[in-house]
């Protein structure tokens, strides 16, 4: 039975954070885009008809993905016919790994933003504005009376800067440590 109407807020708020990487879960266990899709509809409904069970103080993400990981079991075993379908061992396996990766990623993402976000307000806009806004580095030297090549050399630069500070909060993740180092520090 799906959740009262009150609910319904709350749900969408915790899906839309949660959607991409759902979708990229479901995606790197069904290699075929279509399949993947209908299986990402089945969970995205599983999930709504589920969801007065989540309990409000767990981890939503956590939760919806095992539900997908649950949906695309029940989909490998209705393709399983196919002679060159995983079994259920390997899928399970499968969705483990790919759980653990889509971990890594979201950290990796989270030390990235605050990367960005410590970086001055001038290297935030070039980031924002070749990378977010796609615009040319031809635009952004125009606007900036710079060079094309110096913009480039700017770029290179920054994402150096943003790899190595990445890499520094990760490293301070693993080693257990919470407080991570702005970049340059």
């Amino acid at each position: 039975m799906p959740p009262a109407p009150d609910a319904y807020e709350s749900f969408l708020v915790l899906y839309a954070g949660s959607q991409a990487r759902l979708h990229a879960f479901i995606r790197a266990l069904i290699p075929d885009a279509a399949q993947a899709d209908d299986v990402f509809q089945a969970t995205s409904l599983a999930l709504w008809r589920s969801f007065a069970t989540f309990r409000r103080d767990g981890d939503f993400a956590a939760w919806a993905v095992g539900v997908a990981r649950h949906q695309v079991l029940m989909h490998w075993r209705r393709v399983r016919r196919d002679r060159h379908v995983f079994s259920e061992a390997i899928l399970s396996d499968l969705a483990d790994t790919a759980g653990d990766l889509l971990e890594s990623v979201d950290a990796r993402q989270r030390a990235l933003e605050a990367c960005v976000e410590a970086l001055t307000d001038r290297q935030r806009d070039l980031v924002r504005r070749f990378y977010g806004e796609r615009e040319s580095a031809a635009v952004i030297a125009t606007a900036w009376n710079r060079t094309a090549h110096a913009v480039y050399k700017s770029l290179k630069v920054l994402r150096r800067s943003l790899h190595e500070c990445v890499d520094r909060r990760l490293a301070l993740l693993d080693d257990g440590d919470v407080a991570m180092p702005a970049p340059g520090a």
